[in-house]
């Protein structure tokens, strides 16, 4: 496995976990649910999608 093909599969794994996140939200009262969890995925994909820009760069 290449860090391409390692940096997409976090990618898609972050992008599962941000949507099952952001299905248990309870939008009455927002203190409940999983803000840090959807914060961290959201920081995540950014950093993964950072990283692959710059892989493809360097090829």
């Amino acid at each position: 496995m290449t860090k391409k093909t390692g940096a997409f599969l976090i990618l898609i794994a972050a992008l599962i976990l941000l949507i099952l996140n952001v299905s248990h939200l309870d939008f009455s009262d927002i203190k409940k649910g999983p803000v840090t969890g959807i914060v961290s995925n959201i920081l995540l994909i950014l950093a993964m999608i950072i990283n692959i820009r710059d892989m493809n760069r360097k090829v």
